[in-house]
């Protein structure tokens, strides 16, 4: 083989090195996905039913209260904002769902981006809403985290959290309470 034989076949070596490396490096970096600007409005804030019905039953707690009150109507004391956002939210879904790049526009990060999904038009199963307050059964964060609807509709992509394992029964009763009880710690 010539000198500059070699030369080619080195250098194709390494452009497959190269390449290879690329590609990797894409994939670990991509695992959460980047947000695609999908579900968010032409200013580049979150989209929200133009006016989402609360039922409120038994003078329900739909004021803010920072997400510290006494157990609302399930009687469940961790169906709070302070406590899904604590332990959920900002623990669990915050590794993916955070800041201006979340996956979806859904952004966990902290009480206020929660509070601005209730409301919120799905991304990607509208017209469902991310959180419907006052209705678990049709809030697509819990279908997302119970891998499918209260009736076995299927969602869109798999069962958050995505790559991790599914969150205890407990902790999806309490999100479930909390949304039940009308999600309070939001002003709705």
């Amino acid at each position: 083989m010539s000198e500059n034989e070699n030369d080619v076949m080195n250098h194709k070596q390494l452009m497959t090195i190269y390449s290879l490396t690329f590609f990797v490096s894409i994939a670990i970096l991509a695992g959460c996905g980047a947000g695609n600007g999908q579900g968010l409005d032409e200013n580049g804030d979150l989209q929200t039913a133009e006016s989402p019905t609360v039922i409120v039953v038994g003078g329900g707690n739909t004021g803010n209260t920072g997400g510290g009150g006494s157990a609302n109507l399930s009687g469940n004391p961790n169906a709070t904002l302070t406590w899904v956002q604590s332990n959920v939210f900002g623990g669990v879904c915050t590794q993916c769902h955070t800041g201006a790049g979340a996956p979806l526009g859904v952004n966990w990060s902290t009480e206020t981006d929660t509070c601005d999904n209730i409301g919120r038009v799905s991304g990607e199963l509208g017209p469902m809403l991310e959180v419907d307050s006052g209705r678990p059964d049709e809030s697509y964060l819990v279908w997302k985290l119970e891998g499918a609807g209260p009736n076995g509709e299927a969602i869109v992509g798999a069962q958050m959290p995505l790559n991790n394992p599914a969150l205890s029964p407990d902790a999806i009763q309490n999100i479930r309470d909390w949304i039940a009880d009308g999600t309070p710690g939001c002003s709705v």
